[in-house]
């Protein structure tokens, strides 16, 4: 089994050599990546084709562990994942203004029509978005503060393969499904962007700066991973 890392991810894929293969073909079933090579293809050569559609490889990647998940069933108690752990929705008769509200473990959504599952849906999700922004303004500005770097904006983001992204100017989006992992994966993410802001690259002196805020973030980064498909069943 080979391994090559693709944007934040270390992606393992099986080789098969073929002396009728022409060109490189890539497969993607429930047994994971397979990278179809003519025998006398360098690795140099297909690793570039991989690089090139990482993309597409990790939108597919998702989607075939998201399969292997049940959806989200939109009742009253469902377990959703929240920083971590799992918080119990409770569903209510109440007016369209009346915003969602998290104690003792227990997401109360009040709706005129209890039983409608899309306005539930909709309800749920910008409680997740809310709380996101709050929680990710909180861990940048004292991340911020520890690297001496300055964040021009941040915004919330919707993307299946990434978590997160910086541009040179500043500014930092974060995926709003990430809320639901453990705060440590949070702060991985958060202080991984926040690097860039330094090194606008993925070499050794990045993971260095990473690795003093976040000295096990090879174990975050993997959790993350694992977990990823979970997080993105909504």
């Amino acid at each position: 089994m080979h391994r090559i890392r693709l944007g934040d991810e270390e992606v393992p894929y099986l080789l098969r050599r073929s002396p009728r293969r022409r060109t490189i073909g890539l497969r993607i079933d429930q047994s994971g990546l397979t990278v179809s090579v003519p025998t006398r293809a360098p690795q140099r050569a297909w690793e570039t084709v991989l690089r090139e559609k990482s993309g597409w490889v990790l939108d597919k990647l998702e989607e075939m562990r998201a399969r292997s998940i049940p959806d989200i069933s939109w009742r009253d108690g469902e377990l959703l994942p929240f920083l971590g752990g799992p918080i119990e929705l409770l569903v209510e008769r109440g007016t369209p203004r009346a915003r969602p509200a998290l104690g003792d473990g227990q997401l109360r959504v009040a709706l005129p029509d209890p039983t409608d599952t899309s306005a539930l849906q909709t309800r749920v999700v910008q409680w997740y978005r809310r709380e996101a922004l709050t929680f990710f303004q909180h861990r940048v500005e004292f991340y911020a503060r520890q690297l001496d770097v300055s964040v021009s904006r941040l915004g919330l983001s919707s993307a299946r393969t990434r978590w997160g992204s910086c541009t040179s100017g500043g500014n930092i989006r974060l995926n709003w499904r990430l809320i639901k992992a453990p705060p440590a994966v949070i702060d991985y993410v958060v202080v991984h962007e926040l690097a860039h802001l330094i090194e606008l690259n993925h070499s050794p002196s990045f993971w260095k700066i990473v690795a003093q805020l976040c000295p096990d973030y090879t174990a975050l980064r993997t959790l993350l991973r694992e977990h990823a498909a979970h997080y993105h069943r909504f």
